[in-house]
């Protein structure tokens, strides 16, 4: 089969026809092996479509981390084809949505058939859209507010959390609003504060007051779970499990300090009344040597300053966190802590 010969250089990896056209594509070049045809009308470069084979010794397809990456990329990059033929008046929402925003996902029950559809919104009394691959929303500007992010237009944080709470569960709820309110450090480690945030709890608690939905239940028995200072969904999952234990509520995204009072760093889970820290560890601290090096550091110096530290791992916590529960139970009680 000979070579397609090439695109117009203007075309972005994902377009649809007509542009293409008008950029002087041929309708049989448009037909070639080397695209992908996600929607009626748009085409996606087959080398930019998130499913590209792994290079040898690359992270194996069985990990979790490396599955939910290649489906966010081949989510991503359907939202940005369907973006291209998607009328104006429409925007993306939930699952969709919070692939663009970049919040934490549970894994799809297996059985699920692929591709996974996009989910896409329009406000009433629009007619709902209806293509394969989609699954359409109505909705009102009461309940949803959008806005542009990665250059694709979206619901807001909030109103994509909101959009979530017919199809998650209250666990899973929480983690997303971990996400949404974290407030990342900045550069040489200072707290971003509010404005680093995706949205404030304010935020999330405006969108579940603004009116009837479905799975309004859920969002507000999860709104008052949802903390600042989780950093994932692992940190998230292993506080609520600490909590519902028994255990006294944790701090989060806690300062380390020396004897001066001097920064050295900081930990995701602590209890500074009793001198614990939790640190969940996710596989990052093992496969970084940079960042294995710095935890082994940065925990031989809080033990010297009298913290009792308790690494936890996902096998800890998942499936049940049975175990990281009562070795975070038997530090507190050795420092002192009594239920």
């Amino acid at each position: 089969m000979p070579h397609p010969g090439p695109l117009p250089p203007n075309l972005d990896p994902w377009f649809s026809t007509t542009q293409a056209c008008t950029l002087g594509a041929t309708p049989g070049r448009l037909r070639a092996s080397d695209l992908e045809a996600p929607f009626h009308g748009a085409r996606v470069i087959l080398a930019c479509a998130g499913h590209e084979p792994d290079a040898a010794g690359a992270t194996p397809p069985h990990d979790p981390a490396h599955r939910d990456r290649q489906r966010r990329e081949r989510l991503l990059v359907r939202a940005r084809a369907f973006a291209t033929v998607m009328p104006d008046h429409a925007f993306f929402t939930a699952m969709t949505a919070a692939v663009i925003w970049g919040l934490p996902l549970p894994p799809r029950p297996p059985g699920r058939p692929d591709p996974e559809p996009l989910h896409v919104a329009v406000f009433a009394p629009r007619r709902l859209l209806r293509a394969a691959g989609v699954r359409g929303h109505e909705t009102t500007p009461m309940l949803t507010s959008i806005q542009q992010h990665r250059g694709l237009p979206v619901a807001t944080p909030a109103s994509t959390w909101a959009s979530l709470g017919r199809f998650l569960s209250v666990a899973h709820l929480v983690a997303v609003g971990d996400a949404i309110v974290h407030q990342p450090r900045q550069r040489g480690g200072d707290r971003g504060g509010p404005a680093a945030a995706l949205a404030t709890l304010d935020d999330l608690a405006s969108a579940v007051a603004a009116g009837r939905r479905v799975g309004v239940g859920r969002l507000r028995e999860a709104l008052p779970r949802i903390r600042v200072g989780s950093m994932s969904p692992g940190e998230t999952d292993l506080r609520e499990a600490l909590i519902q234990a028994g255990l006294p509520e944790p701090e989060l995204d806690v300062d380390l300090v020396d004897a001066t009072g001097r920064r050295f760093g900081w930990t995701e889970i602590a209890y500074p009344r009793w001198r614990v820290l939790v640190e969940y560890e996710g596989d990052h601290h093992r496969t970084d040597r940079a960042q294995w090096h710095r935890d082994v550091a940065k925990h031989a110096r809080c033990r010297d300053l009298g913290w009792d530290v308790v690494r936890v791992t996902a096998g800890d916590v998942y499936p049940r966190p049975r175990h990281a529960v009562e070795r975070v139970r038997h530090a507190l009680m050795r420092a002192g802590w009594r239920p």
